[in-house]
């Protein structure tokens, strides 16, 4: 604590009279947020919500119209652009894919996108039930996408030909072995939600899991990687 009289303000000079309140009508805050969205390109993909009008730049892009509501993955984040440029090296087609963490549903609809039979997404967040499965009709991909609130202990089901989690350090680090036991051998694994300053860390980890770095991309201070089974 502060000595007597030399708060936050003191501190830096000011008194009370830096101070200024103002009261804002209350209004839908994420319908503002919402309406500030714009067409976000990564990798082959251009993420759009469903009332944006496309320029005739993006042409020839695989278009994934995602309404975010309250769920991470609109593709304003550098994680989530830093997976969708690694999808079109480790999407099997025909495959099963399992996202966890997956927010709107973004990574594992792009999967669809990109040749993957169906797909699994979990998340510990109750809105990204309702909001993956409507991101999936958008794309018209309902039936082959299924969202469920939890984590890995939602999803018995093993043997997935692509594992992606874009999630943090602290949450992927453990789940490590767990994500490579829930695919096929030899199944990609795809991370992100990672700092540059964690790559050496996870490396390691996985190196300690019998995984290794096959790919690995970085964007600002945030990095992806795809692992795979050492040979």
């Amino acid at each position: 604590r502060g000595a007597p009289g030399r708060g936050p303000l003191a501190g830096r000079g000011l008194d009370a009279s830096a101070m200024e309140e103002q009261v804002v009508p209350d209004q839908d805050w994420n319908a503002t947020w919402e309406a500030s969205l714009e067409p976000i390109v990564a990798g082959p993909f251009v993420v759009a919500p469903s009332w944006a009008d496309l320029a005739p730049e993006h042409a020839g892009r695989t278009v994934l119209r995602i309404d975010p509501k309250m769920s991470f993955g609109t593709g304003y984040h550098e994680s989530t652009r830093l997976v969708l440029r690694l999808l079109p090296g480790v999407v099997p087609e025909g495959g099963r894919v399992l996202d966890v963490g997956t927010g709107t549903g973004v990574l594992a609809l792009a999967a669809l996108r990109l040749g993957a039979a169906s797909a699994i997404g979990v998340d510990i967040d109750t809105w990204s039930v309702d909001n993956g499965m409507e991101n999936a009709a958008q794309n018209g991909m309902s039936e082959r996408f299924e969202v469920r609130e939890g984590s890995l202990e939602v999803v018995p089901e093993d043997g997935f030909d692509l594992v992606v989690a874009n999630i943090i350090r602290s949450v992927l680090e453990p789940m490590l072995p767990h994500l490579k036991a829930k695919g096929v051998p030899g199944a990609p694994i795809v991370l992100a939600g990672l700092l540059v300053t964690e790559r050496e860390r996870m490396m390691a980890a996985a190196a300690g899991h019998g995984l290794e770095v096959v790919e690995e991309l970085s964007e600002n201070e945030w990095w992806a990687c795809s692992l795979r089974a050492a040979r």
